[in-house]
């Protein structure tokens, strides 16, 4: 029987509950408290291939602690924390304290039987990823001043927004070059990005983000790969009332470089162009059917990953 190790990680400090002890301990967030963990795991559970631990992604904390738990051969994974807190409720949980949030873990996976989460991330794709990260607070940055200039009227104000939208404009560049080095010297991203970007519409930003987004892109069906990005339209239905489907949730900076990719997909991609026409002509919402081509697009970046083949090559099964 699987044994689940609720870890409620925080900037300093972890807690962690034992369910054979029915006890949470406290320990610090660092390589002395991840040591701490380990003897009190091999310590009070003889195997542990049948232990795994449960935690919360907390903005980058918990990344000390699934390294470790990846060197340490220690099975893991990591769970939304909407899903807990809702489930919390549920139970009638109200209260929210470290040792509950620590136990809540446990009792969720046990509930659920959550198996181990097989990362496909490595250390390049995780470097590429921090750098698309701050592409994009760069660009969000650049956006904010910009707005701010088209109103500001402070002189000094103006000199110092300009100077800084220098600035943001060097760091881009900056930031720019180090993911092109990136792609170009790792093989293995350089062979993913060449497979996507062989798909008419689909450019190096969109198979960066694309590949970092879902680090499982080439390994997961499409259903579940649809949901992942938000791309999969839910029915909201009740009785006799029939409502509109329509997507949300999921990953949005993803939907965001799909958006484009499928806009720039309807003079670029035959096939994509053919099969958005007919949408409209079944008197689709133009909205719908461009959805409906970044889900396609998406699809078919997954196809080719997982057939190992480029666009021009093979014609693409879903």
């Amino acid at each position: 029987m699987t044994t689940y190790i609720g870890v409620d990680v925080g900037k300093k400090s972890m807690h962690i509950y034992l369910p054979v002890l029915d006890k949470s301990f406290e320990v610090n967030n660092d390589q002395d408290g991840f040591t701490k963990l380990l003897n009190y795991m091999t310590k009070h559970y003889k195997c542990l291939t049948n232990v795994i631990v449960v935690f919360e992604p907390t903005g980058g904390y918990e990344r000390n602690l699934r390294e470790f738990l990846k060197l340490s051969k220690v099975n893991f994974t990591a769970v939304h924390p909407n899903k807990v807190r809702s489930y919390a409720k549920a139970k009638g949980w109200l209260a929210k304290t470290d040792h509950i949030d620590s136990k809540l873990l446990s009792d969720y996976a046990t509930i659920f039987t959550l198996s181990v989460k097989h990362s496909y991330n490595f250390e390049s794709q995780e470097n590429l990823q921090a750098l698309i990260q701050r592409r994009e607070q760069l660009i969000l940055l650049r956006n904010q001043e910009s707005n701010r200039l088209e109103t500001e009227y402070n002189q000094f104000s103006i000199i110092s927004i300009k100077m800084h939208l220098e600035h943001l404009d060097q760091q881009l560049v900056s930031v720019q070059t180090a993911i092109k080095e990136l792609c170009t010297n790792d093989n293995d991203i350089q062979s993913k990005i060449s497979k996507l970007t062989s798909i008419p519409g689909v450019g190096i930003t969109v198979a960066t983000t694309a590949i970092c987004a879902v680090p499982e892109l080439g390994n997961i069906e499409v259903s579940p790969l649809t949901a992942l990005a938000g791309l999969a339209p839910y029915a909201r239905e009740s009785g006799r009332y029939k409502g509109r489907r329509s997507i949300f949730a999921g990953k949005g900076n993803l939907r965001k470089v799909l958006y484009m990719a499928a806009v720039a997909s309807l003079r670029s991609n035959k096939k994509l162009k053919n099969f958005y026409d007919r949408l409209i002509a079944n008197h689709n919402p133009p909205k719908v059917a461009l959805v409906a081509i970044m889900r396609k697009l998406l699809c078919y970046m997954n196809a080719l990953l997982k057939n190992n083949s480029f666009w021009e090559k093979s014609d693409v099964k879903l």
